[in-house]
């Protein structure tokens, strides 16, 4: 019994100390719900915060899918979660979404394929798709604000297009054409990943992309095809930001300005 209790504690402590666990643990002592659902197949998180709508869901980056650029990750994991602490600057009622195969909810069918090359797949859109459709649901959202930092824009730009009652897409730094973006870091052609910039679906949501002026990871040019592609959407580039300062203490200015929180739904009597 002593030996069986003292192997789960040392689970309990690893799973603790890793990038998901920290996660859990901040998500928790904010008070967010979390859930453990099926999504298309895969396991997913969703941590649900109570407010008034509209119904925000967040999507993080891609975390760490490589090691030394060169060795795919065991656990790709973020372990600075923006999207999450975007969450939690936002007054209205929202999710934080995971990935499939991230935080360590490894299934039969959870390949490095799906957070390298294949990070933006048809198999991961559609499990994001299943996590946002769900958190939604038990909400009972009537519109879905979607937000995406970094690689969670592309997919909030691709799970829209497979959604009803999107209201908006806001993106923060997202690298909205890959093949631009692969092309201009010399990495490897993301030949599993759907390309937003190619969509040939119409995207009749407003969409409000915030780019930072000195963002390297996702130069703002890198992104011409999708507004080429959608030219209704709105591009916001700030000078002084770059692929991470600052958007975490700008947001709810940011959000304000995007008209996000005065969209609350109509009381009875004045629908």
């Amino acid at each position: 019994m002593h030996r069986r209790f003292l192997l789960l504690l040392i689970a309990f402590l690893a799973g603790c100390a890793s990038n998901g666990g920290r996660i859990d643990a901040r998500a928790a002592a904010a008070g967010l719900e979390r859930n453990l659902i099926d999504a298309a197949g895969h396991a997913s998180v969703i941590y649900v915060k109570q407010g008034p709508p509209p119904f925000v869901v967040f999507l993080e980056g891609d975390g760490i899918p490589w090691l030394a650029g060169v060795i795919p990750n065991e656990d790709p994991t973020t372990g600075k979660p923006l999207a999450l602490d975007m969450l939690l600057h936002t007054p209205n009622a929202g999710a934080y979404a995971t990935r499939p195969c991230y935080h360590r909810l490894n299934d039969n069918s959870c390949t490095p394929d799906l957070w390298t090359g294949a990070r933006y797949s048809e198999e991961v859109v559609r499990s994001i798709v299943a996590a946002i459709r769900t958190a939604a649901a038990r909400a009972n959202a009537r519109s879905i604000t979607l937000v995406g930092y970094s690689g969670g824009g592309v997919l909030a730009a691709l799970a829209a297009e497979r959604l009803d009652g999107v209201d908006a897409v806001i993106t923060i730094a997202a690298n909205l054409d890959t093949d631009a973006w692969t092309t201009h870091h010399r990495y490897l052609p993301l030949t599993g990943s759907l390309n937003p910039a190619r969509s040939a679906r119409e995207h009749p949501w407003r969409e409000i992309h915030l780019q930072g002026g000195n963002d390297k990871v996702a130069p703002p040019s890198t992104t011409d095809a999708y507004f080429q592609r959608y030219p209704t959407a709105q591009r916001r580039l700030i000078a002084d930001y770059d692929h991470v300062c600052c958007w975490i203490n700008a947001w709810p200015e940011l959000l304000e300005e995007t008209g996000i929180k005065s969209r609350e739904r109509p009381q009875k009597g004045n629908e």
